[in-house]
């Protein structure tokens, strides 16, 4: 082996004992340890509120809702959660949606049953939040003003008997972390 072939060979050698020394010195500085976190959690989401006191229809006519005219309703609803939310849909009660609860001539059952078939809730109505689009926002820990559109219709056929009916309607408000 010639003098420059022992170098090489001797440099090749010294470079691999080092890089074994270093890939080992390496593997000490990778050494690990587990953390466990005994409280993680998810968050628990609350349904909204609507108050109940504050459902209330908005007619075209001081006098009320006539045959083929429609109703605004609007409702305050409270945020209770401590995230943002936005409402995904508001849609009538699945029980108990309309009522008509007095009013009617004669003021008897039958007649209630017929002005309550006399009314049309829209399935999905168009609304907005304290004047936002629907897509709003809805801040923790706040309430709002929501506007339901034309979503209460007094159909055209309706006759007499419903004249100074009072009814009610009922609504679902559906929302989810924003």
């Amino acid at each position: 082996m010639t003098p420059a072939e022992f170098r090489t060979l001797l440099t090749a050698a010294s470079l691999a004992a080092t890089m074994g020394a270093s890939g080992y010195a390496f593997d000490g500085l990778l050494n690990s340890t587990e953390a466990r976190v005994p409280d993680g959690r998810a968050g628990d989401l609350k349904p909204l509120v609507v108050r109940e006191d504050s459902v209330h229809s908005t007619f075209d006519s001081e006098d009320g809702l006539f045959p083929g005219h429609s109703a605004d309703i609007s409702m305050r609803v409270a945020n209770p959660n401590h995230v943002a939310m936005t409402i995904t849909s508001i849609t009538p009660a699945t029980t108990a949606a309309k009522s008509v609860t007095a009013g009617t001539t004669p003021d008897d059952s039958a007649t209630r049953s017929y002005c309550t078939d006399r009314l049309t809730l829209d399935p999905n109505p168009v609304f907005n939040i304290d004047d936002h689009p629907s897509a709003y926002r809805i801040p923790p820990l706040t309430e709002v003003t929501i506007a339901l559109r034309s979503a209460v219709t007094l159909s055209p056929d309706t006759d007499n008997r419903c004249q100074r009916m009072q009814f009610e309607t009922r609504w679902t408000v559906a929302g989810q972390s924003a």
